[in-house]
């Protein structure tokens, strides 16, 4: 899974934005979501998480003009691939937009 959005925030104050992505995720379906961990290193968010009894993991980069959400799938959520790129394109879109 990969999704790109576009910003025009300075670098540093979008990778503040970027660390909320999941959090808020967290959340809004805390009754699904849960066991959030992230480290940041530099320009790069790495996440990790359990959804559905599915662990997921993947990076955030966040670069001059755009924000990288990259996470491989569990087979078994593939079929459910658009609605989670959906969902975390929504929610990081929202993100960004507030800060």
């Amino acid at each position: 899974m990969k999704v790109i959005l576009d910003h025009n925030l300075p670098q540093e104050k979008a990778i503040p934005c970027a660390e909320k992505i999941f959090k808020d995720l967290s959340v809004k379906y805390e009754d699904e979501f849960s066991d959030l961990e992230q480290k940041t290193e530099g320009n790069k968010i790495f996440f990790s998480f359990r959804i559905r009894g599915m662990n997921i993991s993947g990076t955030i980069t966040v670069s001059e003009n755009n924000v990288t959400i990259e996470s491989k799938l569990p087979f078994a959520a593939r079929i459910f691939q658009g609605l989670i790129e959906n969902k975390i394109r929504e929610n990081a879109d929202e993100k960004i937009a507030e800060c």
